[in-house]
């Protein structure tokens, strides 16, 4: 079991958070800045504790409190045009992050001193170099092959970090930024990227997204509607459940796609056992989304507890993607599902159809039933009747974008004080869609109760139906402009 994960599991015996989180948990350090080791010293000449060519690095081993690791070369450079190539050892199926194993082995080529603390050194425990917590041992082969060993000691008052050579009694310090990364645990070199973006030209169509959790009656699910069937949203994908809706464009796409480039804030444990996802809250997750893209694939992302990280009120969830056997720690916006509600991703819509999709538009109110047919498929040919005559195609056009302001204001899935039918909207489609009907339900609250297609779907104000859309419906056959704001 992980050192991060113990830390875990003894965290959950002291403090339980809202909804089971996790309160203490000792996490891999955050990556430093890529730095330069061999960073520039007081003195003109630069004091090199050792040198050598990183391409020469044939292992270079890590013993420290939290275990250590390995770095081996896999590839030897064959000229200055290539790179030599390592990997950790103790890491052979993980994905790493490549851009850090890159720059590791050339940082640890060369220590350049920033100053030299003390000659003939009797007393290495003034600067924690007598049991180092942190020894690092480097085999280098090729013409100058060599082994040295480091150890690392204590910070100094200005922020370096006391060093010395194993078989040397000279203490130096040195700059921290990289000697840091050797006091890590071998999970600091695991790429934090859960699921690749793919490029643009390969992104896959997203199927559905379902989200389950344990707080929601029903889960949320968008599924994919096509370019031209989603309604004049512009969104690709539409809402199925709890209800039917249309969604908006920029809420939405956070949630349709962005298991897509899904990045952790920190790994937690690699392989974890049962009793640590158990601890972890996996197994009986808070949130589970499933996405499925156009060839079938099925990604799954589980989120578990939720706890306050390092007790600074950054509020954050493990996680666990099905693929990668890792326990995952995100940050609360990197995982929106957990506290999504299926109106942060809806347009506020009601009508989202374009105007030349339709092959007959009805509308009935207590006193007036209207029917609309229509020929053609775009400016250039449409043409608009009323109750068999001719009709303007701009009053037209007026009516129908007053009609489609029908506002989805929250949803709604009981018909629970509802009254009289105010208004309705028959809708058929010359593209192949089904018949839409959209209905107007009085309720005893000054709100309206609309049913699509005889489901209850919404609320909204009921002055869009007594201040507009009545009133419009009897203003078809005038001249008098339509009501736009209620």
């Amino acid at each position: 079991m992980s050192s991060t994960v113990k830390g875990l599991i003894a965290g959950i015996a002291a403090v339980i958070l809202l909804g089971g989180g996790i309160a203490a948990m000792k996490l891999t350090e955050p990556k430093p800045e890529t730095a330069d080791s061999s960073s520039a010293a007081d003195e003109s000449v630069p004091l090199k504790i050792y040198e050598g060519d990183y391409n020469d690095i044939k292992t270079l081993s890590v013993k420290n409190k939290n275990g250590g690791y390995t770095l081996k070369r896999t590839y030897r450079a064959a000229s200055a045009e290539e790179q030599s190539r390592f990997e950790i050892a103790e890491l052979e199926n993980v994905k790493l992050d490549a851009i850090l194993l890159s720059e590791f082995a050339p940082n640890a080529a060369t220590l350049t001193a920033s100053k030299l603390i003390e000659e003939n050194c009797q007393d290495f425990s003034r600067f924690g170099l007598d049991l180092p917590e942190t020894e690092v041992t480097i085999a280098f082969d090729g013409e100058n092959k060599q082994d040295i060993t480091l150890l690392v000691g204590n910070d100094t008052p200005s922020g370096d970090v006391y060093v010395r050579l194993k078989d040397s009694d000279t203490v130096y310090s040195a700059a921290s930024s990289f000697i840091k990364s050797y006091s890590y645990e071998k999970e600091y070199f695991v790429s934090r990227v859960v699921l690749e973006e793919p490029a643009e030209e390969d992104f896959p169509i997203v199927s559905s997204i379902k989200v389950h959790r344990t707080d929601l009656e029903h889960d949320i699910v968008l599924e994919y509607a096509g370019e031209s069937e989603s309604g004049g949203t512009t969104a690709t994908h539409v809402m199925t459940s709890p209800v039917n809706a249309y969604l908006d464009i920029s809420d939405s796409v956070n949630y349709t796609h962005g298991l897509f480039g899904l990045s952790a804030d920190s790994v937690l444990s690699i392989a974890p056992t049962e009793e640590e996802r158990s601890f972890a809250g996996i197994d009986e997750p808070l949130c589970t989304v499933v996405m499925k893209v156009e060839d079938g694939t099925e990604y799954v992302l589980r989120i578990g507890n939720r706890y306050d990280k390092d007790g600074s009120g950054q509020e954050c969830y493990i996680g666990y993607f099905e693929g990668t056997d890792i326990l995952w720690l995100f940050n609360a916006d990197s995982v929106p599902w957990v506290t999504m509600k299926p109106e942060d991703a809806m347009s506020s819509l009601v009508f989202g159809s374009y105007i030349y999709d339709l092959s007959s538009l009805e509308v009935t109110s207590d006193s007036r039933t209207a029917k609309f047919s229509f020929e053609g498929s775009s400016a250039d040919d449409y043409k608009v009747k009323l109750d068999g005559n001719d009709y303007d195609l701009e009053r037209y056009k007026q009516f129908y974008q007053a009609l489609i302001k029908a506002p989805a204001e929250e949803i709604c899935l009981t018909d629970e004080g509802i009254g009289r039918l105010m208004a309705s909207v028959v809708l058929s489609y010359n593209n192949g869609k089904e018949k839409e009907t959209v209905e107007f339900y009085e309720t005893d609250e000054n709100k309206v109760i609309i049913k699509k297609n005889g489901v209850t779907s919404f609320r909204c104000r009921s002055s869009f139906v007594e201040k507009a859309l009545i009133p419009n419906i009897l203003k078809l056959q005038g001249n008098e402009e339509f009501v736009t704001n209620w």
